[in-house]
């Protein structure tokens, strides 16, 4: 795990690599090495996991012509190693990244489909005289960059970008909407102009030509895969043992390996993995002080399994240090205060271990997400009723109905509020008019079109538009798979995964020099996931049913059937303490809402105020809200908090 950095085409005679290298050195604090050449210079903040003394970077073939710098681990480089050198190739240390160096020597740019890990890495070509770049397959390992057609300044974090003169530091006011709409910007858009990331799955290619120097746009190399047609006689095969040797080859460390644990079966399947190939397990989990939590089952887990538990509790105080270094860690807004809870989480476990296993993806592959849930029912119901029905007496029954009974309903661990009502009743009347990735967001989105709206400062037009998705920088189209679930699961893996999911726990962990990996994302597993039938993933109330009978047969009864109870903070109550309260008017006060030109002073005083009232959507905007000027404080204005 690491930070890579780097430009070509650019002036790089003054201290730009050393500076790129300083802005990153949580993510890579035991060494840093550089390579330098007349047009490409390159270099990589190392975290030591694998080949501790000898895996300084960057890393080269026999001969020095291709050079590498990497941030990642490429879990299945021992097989590799041995395949090139069968092949003839030699090589000088037992590095990860090394292995890239040569293969990309032997297999030339579709090697990285050999690879299984999570990774983004740059590739000199000494005698080609290009440098190319890959991401892995679900976006792990984040990589930015800038470039005008000729010069090129990449990083594994933007604020390295902004360490080179020529990267101009904008901000993109289109992606605000994003922001609001969804809590997140999806990719390849960033909170700046003409910053972007290179996309999950792709690679792309700088080259240096008699005719001067130029970039390819960004290839796409692998796809969530579509169903095989007939399908296989037996999809959940074998998937047990891939589990296995998933967590197997991400334990392959020369440094000790721990692991989140929650009270569900995810983590739990991952640590009853472990507990197979390490005697000792260190296991962290996280809570709030409130009867929500996880912990007590967490602790419950732990004492089952024999692993050594750790117990992390955040309160108010955590949460106001917190916030705005992780806005600065993460580089953009993603607005959800919950992003503290993984930043303490990683700021504690780092104590005790180096690399961590986690499980996400695990929701992705299986369906354990409650708004696919609510989008099977109301098919569901549009195959039973009419129309008219569905879509006008239930809206009207769902706005009378009592809270109580929607919030039992809902399996949220706060109170829908009566906005959260309106909400739901409005995407019922909405629902026909919708296509397939607005009928997925709909139940998430924060603000929704009509409020955002309302939101924004008279004048303003980079919110005015059609429904949803007012400049198309999120386009999604539903990928072709037969069956509806597969569908939904499969655009949760080209935005949701990379931009909500991952992006917090890589930003966070690297913070504190700690190395997260998902064994649930090896590609193996993937793609065997997306070869099992819906009615295995969920039917009616159940949800991830192959995995929990999965967990029947591997664990305590007494885990496997316990329910999904989601990662929750309960900022509403926290908001109850005076110093949270004091950073949030700080933040949202009347004045500096005006200053900043984005919104109406007024609709956010008025969501301050229904925040007293624990309204939990109106708390969730709020904070969005903060996180959002905190953001533009720290990167825009240059504040430090």
């Amino acid at each position: 795990m690491c930070g890579i950095f780097g430009f070509a085409e650019v002036d790089g005679r003054d201290s730009t690599l050393e500076r790129m290298a300083n802005s990153l050195i949580h993510r890579g604090p035991d060494s840093v090495g550089y390579m330098r050449r007349p047009k490409v210079s390159m270099g990589a903040r190392r975290l030591s996991i694998i080949d501790i003394e000898g895996g300084d970077q960057p890393a080269s073939n026999e001969d020095g012509s291709v050079l590498v710098c990497q941030n990642g681990e490429i879990y299945n480089h021992v097989e590799l190693r041995e395949e090139l050198q069968a092949l003839g190739h030699c090589f000088s240390s037992r590095s990860d990244t090394e292995v890239l160096a040569h293969a990309y020597e032997e297999w030339g740019d579709d090697f990285v489909s050999r690879l299984n890990g999570m990774y983004a890495f740059a590739v000199w070509d000494e005698t080609r005289r290009r440098l190319f770049i890959a991401r892995d397959r679900c976006g792990q390992k984040p990589l930015y960059y800038w470039t005008d057609g000729r010069r090129l300044v990449f990083a594994s974090e933007i604020k390295a970008l902004f360490c080179c003169p020529k990267v101009p530091r904008v901000p993109c006011r289109r992606a605000i909407d994003s922001y609001l709409e969804l809590r997140y910007i999806p990719e390849p858009t960033t909170m700046f102009d003409d910053i972007v990331t290179l996309p999950a799955a792709h690679r792309m290619v700088w080259q240096e030509g008699a005719a001067g120097c130029n970039m390819t746009a960004p290839v796409r190399y692998w796809s969530v895969p579509v169903a095989d047609d007939p399908p296989r006689a037996d999809p959940e095969e074998g998937l047990g043992d891939l589990l296995d040797d998933a967590v197997r080859i991400a334990l392959r460390s020369d440094v000790e390996v721990g692991s989140y644990l929650s009270g569900g079966i995810d983590s739990s399947l991952l640590v009853a993995s472990m507990r197979q190939v390490q005697e000792k397990v260190h296991t962290f989990s996280i809570g709030f002080g409130a009867p929500t939590d996880e912990t007590r089952l967490a602790a419950e887990t732990a004492r089952l399994l024999g692993t050594q538990h750790h117990e992390i509790i955040c309160s108010p105080a955590d949460l106001i240090e917190a916030l705005p270094k992780v806005v600065w860690h993460m580089d953009r807004p993603v607005g959800d205060a919950l992003t503290m809870a993984f930043y303490r989480l990683a700021q504690e476990a780092r104590r005790e271990v180096k690399v961590v296993l986690s499980g996400e993806g695990a929701d992705e592959l299986f369906s354990g997400y409650p708004f696919h849930r609510a989008i099977l029912a109301i098919e569901s119901l549009r195959k039973r009723f009419p129309n008219w029905f569905v879509h006008t007496v239930i809206p009207r029954i769902l706005e009378t109905v009592p809270l109580c009974v929607l919030d039992r309903m809902s399996g949220l661990p706060s109170s829908l509020g009566a906005s959260g009502r309106s909400r739901v009743a409005r995407y019922f009347r909405d629902y026909p008019k919708m296509d397939l990735w607005h009928r997925s967001i709909g139940l998430r989105t924060l603000f929704d079109t009509h409020e955002r709206q309302s939101l924004y400062a008279k004048g303003n037009s980079f919110g005015k538009g059609h429904m949803l998705d007012p400049f198309g920088i999120h386009e999604i189209e539903a990928p072709p798979h037969p069956e509806l679930l597969d569908r939904l699961l499969a655009l949760l893996w080209q935005e949701w995964l990379q931009d909500w999911a991952i992006l917090r726990q890589d930003k966070n962990s690297m913070a504190h020099g700690l190395e997260i990996r998902l064994p649930f994302l090896d590609h193996r597993l993937i793609e065997q996931a997306f070869q099992i039938g819906s009615e295995r993933k969920m039917v009616g109330k159940r949800d991830k049913i192959v995995l929990r009978e999965l967990a029947a047969e591997r664990l305590p009864r007494i885990i496997a059937s316990r329910e999904k109870i989601p990662f929750h903070l309960p900022i509403e109550h926290f908001c109850e303490n005076p110093a949270l309260r004091a950073m949030i008017r700080d933040n949202l006060s009347t004045e500096r809402v005006r200053q900043r030109g984005y919104f109406d002073p007024r609709v956010v005083d008025d969501l301050v105020r229904r925040m007293d009232g624990r309204d939990f959507l109106a708390v969730k905007k709020v904070m969005a809200l903060v996180i959002l000027e905190l953001w533009h404080r720290i990167f825009i204005d240059g504040e430090s908090l």
